[in-house]
């Protein structure tokens, strides 16, 4: 019965020790790359209430995973909006009637909800749409 143990505990021994020796001379790297997405969702909530001379657009919803951050970038016809005001959270820009302008910047990749609201320049809203996107950097 004793060598029946004895020679148990070493075929254990002996099966374990080389399982043992191998796991401590093996290792693996595991790298991952994940590609950039960037989107912009607008939601209509609130959208045409008036406050002050600003006109309420609602709110959107900025996503970017780019490490070295964005541009939010306001296109739109060009030659129309010219002296209108975009206010988007605490960033305000005035539209030049270029047809494009970037409304914001962001250093790294970011996640944020902010309303927005447009106050007319002269010539009112002469044009039915622009579009918010959003330009890694």
């Amino acid at each position: 019965m004793i060598q029946k143990f004895s020679l148990g505990v070493a075929s254990f021994v002996l099966a374990a020790a080389p399982t043992t020796a191998t796991a401590a001379t093996f290792g693996f790297n595991l790298s991952l790359t994940v590609p950039v997405h960037c989107t912009v969702q607008h939601q209509a909530t609130g959208f045409g209430a008036v406050s002050g001379n600003a006109v309420s657009l609602g709110s959107f919803r900025e996503y970017c995973n780019a490490p070295t951050g964005y541009d939010l970038v306001i296109n739109y016809a060009p030659g129309s909006l010219e002296g209108a005001r975009i206010i988007a959270g605490n960033d305000e820009i005035i539209l030049n009637g270029s047809g494009r302008a970037v409304l914001s910047r962001a250093t790294g990749p970011r996640v944020r909800e902010r309303p927005i609201a447009a106050v007319p320049g002269e010539q009112g809203f002469d044009t039915d749409r622009f579009e918010l996107t959003i330009t890694p950097t």
